[in-house]
């Protein structure tokens, strides 16, 4: 059997296993930002809120979009790495 077939479909599934644990981990990490946020930790609902809580609030929010970039990005690393690394 061809070796890069086999590669191809190892790829494959490392890519649906990554993106099935990114989707698996949404909801727990929202329920976190949700906690984070509530009245009785960051008050960010507040209007009188510090500056300082303002950006830890702000931080919070961003998150779960960094994380899902973070996992975009990695997934295309891989990619390009293993057809650098392929010749």
């Amino acid at each position: 059997m061809n070796k890069n077939g086999q590669a191809v479909v190892l790829g494959l599934m490392i890519a649906i296993f990554v993106f099935l644990v990114a989707v698996v981990l949404i909801a727990p990490m929202k329920d976190m930002i949700d906690v984070a946020r509530d009245s009785s930790h960051l008050d960010c609902d507040n209007a009188s809120i510090s500056t300082g809580q303002k950006g830890t609030c702000l931080v919070v929010d961003l998150y779960l979009p960094y994380f899902i970039g973070a996992v975009m990005a990695a997934g295309v690393g891989f990619i390009f790495v293993r057809k650098i690394a392929q010749g």
